[in-house]
């Protein structure tokens, strides 16, 4: 959604919080010698802005699939004192298949987040990217199953997910939202669906694209526009990137220089912001 105003000094100190995940993230990487690359709007914030884009509340890593994995064993014992690993089969509420680092202490509650039951901390979100079949039929069908079973996930713990306003026949959507939200929960359990998830994009018969697998129908990327993955400035910070960030963001967005218009400068809309001292920021926010 549109930007939010935060209360005075409240971004930047949560982008602070952000970037020493990021960090933590980065140091646990280079020690086992994993592949990673910030993504998304991080990559177009260290490109057009040396940082966080100026309003941007969240920060997003990617791995390659086998990466990711080693990760995901590795970090729940290797963060160090003040931080977190989390995802759906260790945290009530979490809907999503991809994990996030918790900086332990702290609140960021959005919507979502509030209507699962999930008391989620300042975080950084970790996404597992696919390398797609070769045969572009069969990678188009993979990808629509990987979607399927990630929305699949977001509705077993989500009985009114968002549908922006203004949608055609949106009432009939969000009563049928709430009958599968219902059927889901009795039919598949989070790891049934999970395994399923990760089955959906297993292929033989690597080609030379990739996805982000939690976003399987959305952009796909060429091997070399990724790899090697390179170093990359971040607020002070030296962290990895895609190859090509240039050919990366124009994929993505197109003309990325631009920046957008301020009322689509959209961020994360916390309902509940805390930084460890019990104080919701976001009350001091007025309408």
């Amino acid at each position: 959604m549109p930007g939010k105003p935060y209360p005075e000094g409240a971004l930047e100190r949560l982008q602070k919080e952000e970037l020493k995940i990021l960090e933590v993230i980065d140091s646990i990487c280079r020690k086992h010698g994993l592949t990673y690359f910030i993504d998304a709007g991080t990559t177009l914030g260290a490109v057009r802005h040396g940082g966080f884009i100026p309003w941007d509340d969240d920060a997003d890593v990617g791995m390659p699939y086998e990466d990711y994995k080693k990760f995901c064993e590795i970090a729940p014992h290797e963060l160090p004192e003040g931080y977190s690993y989390h995802d759906w089969n260790n945290t009530p509420g979490y809907y999503a298949f991809w994990p996030k680092i918790f900086r332990d202490g702290t609140r960021f509650v959005d919507n979502l987040a509030q209507q699962a039951g999930l008391n989620q901390c300042i975080f950084v979100d970790v996404f597992p990217y696919r390398v797609l079949d070769e045969n572009p039929k069969i990678s188009s069908s993979k990808r629509k199953e990987a979607s399927l079973w990630e929305r699949m996930l977001y509705l077993h713990y989500l009985e009114y997910p968002k549908i922006p306003k203004g949608t055609p026949l949106r009432g009939l959507f969000v009563q049928a939202c709430r009958l599968v939200h219902k059927t889901v929960a009795q039919l598949w359990t989070p790891q049934m669906m999970q395994e399923y998830f990760d089955r959906a994009l297993d292929t033989s018969h690597p080609g030379d694209e990739w996805v982000d697998a939690c976003y399987a129908t959305r952009v796909k990327y060429k091997t070399d526009v990724l790899f090697p993955v390179r170093d990359i400035d971040f607020d002070g910070l030296t962290l990895k990137a895609p190859h090509d960030c240039d050919a990366y963001l124009r994929n993505l967005y197109g003309d990325y220089m631009s920046l957008p218009p301020e009322d689509e400068r959209y961020t994360h809309l916390p309902v509940v912001l805390d930084f460890g001292d019990g104080v919701n920021v976001m009350e001091q926010v007025s309408d």
